[in-house]
């Protein structure tokens, strides 16, 4: 209730105004500010820097469109990856994140597992999961939506690294970035590749070295010479993200290999022709329990 303390305050022609003791406010005005002051309707609001003029055009930046769920990377993985072999990247996260759609830590455990199974790369798995941090680094590259090819060498390969080659700091980072590809590749997608072009080069984790592919006995061979490796065990590991190629040597970029001095080769008379063997992947596999 509000008194009238002005009766007939302005008379006019079409009205008449009283004048009364207090203003007249609407109670869902006053709800709504009740509510606001008390804070029970007002939602956090996420800060905001000030706009930023881009100095070439002198007008606003304008903000970057959200990547969809699953669409490709912006930044190329090199800007993803972590400094340096003595640092460890952070840990893998899980799925479902603001930038990450895949689960990387669970693919990589499912392949080095895979490798396990599968018999002959337990050199390959110890030095990704023991002796590097390579594999949670792989995790977390995939699931940032990267895909990683890996050029697997098998036992017998890994066991003719020597000391020297090992025993530099970063130096078993260096030889596994060498041999992983930023790229999906299956062996038929590789074959097909060199059968139809000769050579092909592919980027690797190792900057700015590249490893060449090529068509050899029927299979694809990697590297140069001495510094070769063929493609003996195809898709180890597919899933889409993750590619495991077996290969039955270590490569390293053509400035790493010391090439020994070669002796002339001793041809005795009536020798027998020697018929290069098919190098493509055999399809019977053979799983470990």
């Amino acid at each position: 209730m509000v008194n009238i303390i002005h009766p007939n305050d302005i008379i006019k022609s079409d009205g008449i105004i009283h004048g009364i003791k207090k203003v007249l406010i609407p109670k869902s005005v006053q709800q709504s500010f009740n509510n606001r002051r008390n804070l029970r309707s007002i939602s956090a609001v996420l800060p905001e820097g000030a706009p930023e003029i881009d100095p070439r055009t002198n007008r606003l930046k304008k903000k970057p469109n959200p990547v969809p769920a699953g669409a490709p990377p912006v930044l190329p993985i090199y800007s993803a990856m972590a400094p340096g072999p003595s640092l460890a990247p952070a840990p893998a996260p899980g799925p479902g994140g603001h930038h990450h759609h895949f689960d990387g830590e669970t693919q990589v455990k499912d392949f080095i597992q895979t490798l396990l199974h599968y018999g002959g790369y337990n050199e390959l798995a110890d030095i990704l999961v023991n002796l590097t941090s390579l594999a949670t680094e792989m995790g977390r590259l995939v699931s940032e939506g990267y895909v990683l090819t890996v050029l697997a060498p098998n036992d017998e390969a890994m066991a003719k690294l020597t000391t020297d080659q090992l025993s530099e700091p970063g130096a078993p980072e260096q030889i596994m970035y060498y041999h992983l590809i930023p790229e999906y590749q299956t062996e038929e997608s590789m074959y097909n590749s060199v059968r139809r072009f000769g050579k092909v080069k592919y980027d690797t984790l190792r900057l700015p070295h590249k490893v060449v592919a090529e068509e050899a006995d029927g299979s694809v061979k990697f590297g140069f010479e001495e510094g070769s490796a063929y493609l003996i065990d195809p898709d180890i590991y597919t899933d889409g993200r993750i590619s495991v190629q077996g290969i039955d040597g270590v490569l390293f970029p053509v400035e790493d290999i010391k090439v020994a001095p070669k002796s002339a080769p001793v041809v005795a008379a009536g020798d027998a022709k020697v018929v290069a063997k098919q190098r493509r992947g055999n399809t019977n596999y053979s799983f470990e329990s």
